[in-house]
């Protein structure tokens, strides 16, 4: 019975994350990525208005619960830091991303083929100091004449076509990207510092490698400002899993760990090899309650939990400012390697 109220509620929830999800897909286009921001802070206004805790207030109370996360934010003197590091650094970062058009996303919907669909993320990426940091986006059907117009001849942006057909047809999108990134990893030995990122929500603000390369053996993850327990949606997501996945959910003590978001995942490659390996284990497990029961399997939130907390540990796991802005409060800050929408 307990079961049934639990999942009753996560549906609900499921409901207005959709809700929330498709105002986010309208949000105002622009160019400018300091503009970008501008906009968004003042389009949604302060958090108050969203119906959430000003995001302070928010940091403040799971600061205490987020031991692994630093402080809510270092403001312009911690700006200037990083943008002395974005020039000084000698390391380089390779931000792993995805534009798959083929396949519908949880919603049932297409991804759009238009640029203006990554135009932000792309000008974030080409703001860094040359030569440090490059995005190398996998796609399956774009226009020709687009890859060619938005490939860098310094190699800042590239554009590799990959096969999803041969992929498992009941996987969803935000799912069977890890597959392929964790062969992309493989193939690219030189590759030191890696971010594997959503492309539509997230935008480089400064360059990550030199505050990875302090605590090379940890792994760095964006996160919400809930917990992973008690959550409806994570239970939802456990529950598709379902065997041993969800039983190590209902393990877990309440309000011990704050919840990961699937959309940054870096580190050091030997750390990001081992995090794949986990993430992947559980999205090919045949006994996963999605394949199992032959519907959909999108179980990549609970996945990214479990393979980061369950395998590695939370002390191991660097999350919060000054990794990214607050998860969904369109923070008009550059106090941050990450802003998360």
């Amino acid at each position: 019975l307990a079961r049934t109220l639990v999942l009753s509620l996560a549906g609900a929830a499921w409901s207005l994350g959709e809700d929330i999800g498709e105002a986010c897909r309208h949000a105002p286009q622009v160019a400018d990525v300091s503009s970008m921001l501008q906009m968004q802070a003042s389009a949604h206004g302060p958090a108050a208005d969203t119906g959430h805790s000003a995001p302070h207030e928010v940091a403040a109370s799971i600061g205490q619960r987020r031991t692994a996360r630093g402080p809510p934010g270092g403001g312009p003197e911690l700006d200037m830091q990083l943008l002395l590091d974005d020039h000084s650094s000698t390391c380089h970062t390779m931000y792993l991303t995805n534009w798959f058009t083929t396949r519908k996303d949880p919603q049932g919907k297409r991804k759009e083929t238009d640029i203006t669909y990554i135009s932000r993320y792309i000008r974030s990426i080409m703001s860094l100091p040359s030569g440090r940091a490059s995005a190398h986006i996998l796609y399956d059907d774009i226009p020709d004449e687009l890859i060619r117009n938005y490939s860098t001849g310094d190699g800042a942006v590239t554009f590799e076509k990959v096969d999803i057909s041969k992929i498992d047809p009941l996987m969803g999108l935000n799912d069977l990207r890890y597959l392929l990134f964790e062969e992309q990893v493989k193939r690219h030995p030189e590759w030191d510092t890696i971010f594997m990122t959503d492309i539509r929500d997230v935008l480089a603000i400064h360059n990550p490698c030199t505050f990875v390369g302090r605590n090379p053996d940890k792994l760095y993850v964006g996160s919400q400002t809930n917990n992973m327990k008690p959550w409806k949606w994570m239970i939802r997501q456990f529950y598709m899993a379902g065997g041993k996945y969800l039983d190590w959910y209902m393990a877990q003590p309440d309000d011990a760990f704050i919840e990961l978001n699937a959309g940054i995942i870096g580190g050091k490659r030997p750390m990001i090899l081992k995090v794949l390996g986990k993430i992947n284990e559980m999205l090919m497990d045949p006994d996963l309650g999605g394949r199992k029961n032959k519907t959909n399997v999108t179980v990549n939130m609970a996945a990214v939990n479990w393979a980061c907390y369950g395998g590695f540990g939370k002390e191991r796991v660097v999350t919060g400012p000054p990794l990214h802005s607050l998860y969904k409060y369109f923070e008009n800050r550059t106090d941050v390697y990450f802003w998360h929408k």
